[in-house]
C-alpha cells in the first residue's frame, strides 16, 4: 500500500470523458489502492460512509474544501454496498444549488461525473453488481455554489410496461430487458437510455425498427414519429462504442443499472418539418428552398380529408399518395393568397404520404387537417339520367364510364367538378365525339352540347391528378334549330354543336341592305365571331355585356356573307348565333 499524498496535492481539474466538459473535484494523480476491498483507514480519501438504500446528506459552506480549478466547494462520501440491499438504488440530488456528481472507485478511477442541465434534477443509480465501496463527489458549477443538499434514495417499482415522463430504472439481467409502450395518439417520442455503457437500445412496432447511436458513452436516445398503438422497447447488451458527443445525460449510474425515460410532444400544434398528421392538426413547418417536407396520414375507415397548405413566402404544392390515389394541389381559389393549397376528397382506409412543395423558394407555412366520417356512396360507372348528380371515385387506371340515353333532341349541360384533379369529361357516340376541360373554371370542366336522340357514353377522366369528383347531367328537350352550317337570314336564331378545334361556318343572305347585328353566344366556349364578304371583313372576340361572347353590328348591301364561330382556347359545346336586323 502506497502512502497518502495531501489533499492540496490532488485537488484539480478533470474533464469528463463522455461529450461534456465538467469541473469535478478529483486528483490529477491518485494512489492505488488494494486488490482487496479496503478498509477505511487505507483509502485514498477519507469521507463519511453510508451503505446503498441510505440517503447522503452535507451542506456546502465556506468551510468546505476547494477545488483549486474553479473555486467550487465540494463534499464527499463513500457508499458501499449492503447486505440484503437488492435491486437498483435511485436517488436524488436535492440542493439549492445547480450540481456535479462524480464517482470514483476504489483505487481513485474516475467512474463518471454528470452535471445539472436547466430545470433536470441529477440522479444517481446504484446497481446491483457494485461489490466495492465508491466514492460520491457532491460539488458545485461555480465558486457561489452554497447550501444544504441530499441524495435521497427513490423506490422503483418494477413494472414492464413505460409510463410517459416516469423514469423506469432497472439492471440488465441475463439476455436483455423488454418493455412495453403503449400511445393512445399520434407522438413524437423521445427515448432516452442513461446506464454504465455496454448496452443497445432498441424501438419496435408495426413498420418501426429504429437502433439508437450512442451518443455519449452510456448515453442513448432514440427520437420517433408513432402513430397510435403498442411499441416494445428492448435493452441488450452490447461492445458499441460512443459515436459522437451530441447530447448529456443527468444520471451517474454505478454497476449494472440503467434508466430509461420515455418523453413525447403533442403533435397536433407546433412545428415539425415531418411526422404523423391526424383530424385537428394545425402545425407550422419550414421548407427548404427545393426541398419536399413529407407527412404521414394513416385513414382507418373511408374519409372526407381536408388538408389546407398556406404560407406568405412562397408559393405553395400540396400533394397526397397513397392506396393509388396521386392528389395534388397548386392554387386552390379557398387560399387566403392565390398561392394557397387545397385538397378535399375522400379517401379510403390506408397509409397515404402527405408532401409539401414550392415554387423555387420556400419558407415558413402553415398545414391543417381536418377529418370526418364518410357518409355517402361512390358510383363509378353504370347509366346517368338527366337530373343526375353523383360522386365518383377516379384512379390512376383510366377513365369512369356512365352510358347516357336520349330520346328526343335534347340541349345538354354536363359538370365535371373535383378539388382532388384537372377534371376532363368527353361524351361521344351516335356520331358525335366531344370533350372540355376547364370551361367549369379552376380546374372543372363543363361541357354543353344540343343532341339528337340516341345512346352516349361519357367520360369522367383526369387531365392530371386522380381522386373524388361529382357529376351531374342536365338538360331540357331542344326546340330550336340545330345546324352547323348552312344559309341564315337577316332575323334567325340557330344552335351549333362545336367541337375542340373546330369550326362553325355559315352564309348570311341579304336581299336588300341592311344595319344587321351578329352575336354568338356559348356557356362553355370563349368565341371569335368573323363576317366577311362583299369588302366587309369584321371580327369580334368579347363583347361588352357578353361576357365571352361575340357580337358584331355592322351596316351591309345587298349580298351573301360568310360568318364563321370559332374558339380563341379549346373548348367545345354548344353556340348560339343570333342575327338581327
Amino acid at each position: 500500500m502506497k502512502d497518502k499524498i495531501a489533499k492540496s496535492e490532488w485537488l484539480g481539474p478533470l474533464r469528463q470523458s463522455r461529450g461534456r466538459a465538467v469541473v469535478v473535484v478529483a486528483g490529477l494523480v491518485l494512489l492505488a489502492g488494494c486488490n482487496e476491498q479496503q478498509s477505511s483507514s487505507a483509502r485514498f480519501v477519507s469521507a463519511p460512509e453510508v451503505s446503498v438504500g441510505d440517503a447522503l446528506s452535507g451542506e456546502l459552506t465556506t468551510a468546505s474544501s476547494v477545488n483549486l480549478n474553479n473555486g467550487s466547494r465540494y463534499s464527499s462520501h463513500w457508499l458501499c454496498p449492503a447486505e440484503g440491499a437488492g435491486g437498483v438504488k435511485s436517488y436524488v440530488l436535492n440542493a439549492p444549488f445547480a450540481g456535479v456528481l462524480t464517482a470514483f472507485d476504489s483505487d481513485g478511477t474516475l467512474l463518471g461525473a454528470v452535471e445539472a442541465q436547466a430545470g433536470k434534477p441529477l440522479s444517481l443509480l446504484a446497481g446491483t453488481s457494485q461489490k466495492e465501496c465508491t466514492l460520491v463527489v457532491v460539488s458545485g458549477d461555480n465558486a457561489k455554489a452554497f447550501g444544504p443538499y441530499q441524495l435521497q434514495p427513490h423506490s422503483q417499482k418494477s413494472a414492464e410496461q413505460l409510463v410517459i415522463d416516469t423514469p423506469f430504472v432497472g439492471h440488465l439481467e441475463e439476455g436483455g430487458a423488454s418493455h412495453t409502450l403503449n400511445l393512445k395518439q399520434a407522438s413524437r417520442v423521445d427515448l432516452s437510455l442513461s446506464s454504465g455503457g455496454g448496452l443497445a437500445l432498441s424501438l419496435n412496432g408495426e413498420g418501426v425498427q429504429e437502433h439508437a447511436p450512442d451518443c455519449i458513452d452510456g448515453e442513448q436516445r432514440i427520437q420517433a414519429y408513432l402513430a397510435p398503438g403498442d411499441y416494445q422497447v428492448d435493452i441488450t447488451p452490447s461492445s458499441s462504442t460512443a459515436a459522437s458527443t451530441s447530447c448529456s445525460s443527468d444520471a451517474l449510474v454505478l454497476g449494472d443499472a440503467y434508466q430509461l425515460l420515455v418523453s413525447s410532444d403533442d403533435l397536433s400544434t407546433g412545428m415539425r418539418n415531418e411526422g404523423p398528421l391526424r383530424d385537428g392538426d394545425s402545425i407550422t413547418g419550414e421548407l427548404e428552398s427545393g426541398a419536399r417536407n413529407r407527412y404521414s396520414l394513416n385513414i382507418d375507415e373511408v374519409s372526407e380529408i381536408s388538408i389546407a397548405l398556406g404560407s406568405d413566402q412562397f408559393d405553395t404544392i400540396l400533394r397526397v399518395s397513397g392506396e393509388g390515389q396521386d392528389l395534388s394541389n397548386d392554387d386552390s381559389p379557398g387560399g387566403m393568397r392565390g398561392t394557397d393549397s387545397l385538397l378535399e376528397t375522400v379517401l379510403m382506409p390506408g397509409s397515404y404520404q402527405v408532401v409539401v412543395e414550392g415554387y423555387g423558394s420556400g419558407g415558413s407555412y402553415n398545414l391543417e387537417v381536418r377529418q370526418a366520417s364518410f357518409d355517402g356512396e361512390f358510383v363509378n360507372e353504370g347509366e346517368l339520367a338527366l337530373g343526375d348528380s353523383l360522386q365518383g371515385l377516379l384512379g390512376s387506371t383510366g377513365p369512369n364510364s356512365y352510358s347516357l340515353t336520349l330520346e328526343e333532341t335534347t340541349d345538354l349541360r354536363l359538370a365535371l367538378d373535383s378539388s382532388s384533379f384537372d377534371a376532363l369529361i368527353r361524351l361521344h357516340g351516335n356520331g358525335v365525339d366531344i370533350s372540355d376541360d376547364d370551361s367549369g373554371g379552376e380546374l372543372n370542366a363543363l361541357l354543353s352540347a344540343v343532341l339528337q336522340p340516341g345512346r352516349y357514353t361519357i367520360d369522367a377522366q383526369s387531365h392530371s391528378g386522380n381522386g373524388v369528383y361529382r357529376l351531374e347531367a342536365m338538360g331540357e328537350v331542344f326546340e330550336g334549330t340545330l345546324r352547323n352550317s348552312g344559309d341564315i337570314g337577316p332575323s334567325e336564331i340557330v344552335i351549333g354543336n362545336m367541337q375542340s378545334g373546330g369550326a362553325l361556318s355559315y352564309e348570311l343572305v341579304l336581299d336588300e341592305a341592311a344595319a344587321v347585328t351578329l352575336e354568338a353566344t356559348s356557356p362553355t366556349i370563349d368565341t371569335v365571331l368573323r363576317l366577311s364578304g362583299n369588302g366587309v371583313e369584321v371580327e369580334n372576340d368579347d363583347a361588352p355585356g357578353l361576357g365571352l361572347g361575340s357580337r358584331i353590328t355592322q351596316q351591309l348591301e345587298a349580298g351573301r356573307y360568310e360568318v364563321n364561330v370559332t374558339s380563341w382556347s379549346s373548348g367545345s359545346g354548344t353556340v348560339r348565333l343570333e342575327t338581327r336586323h
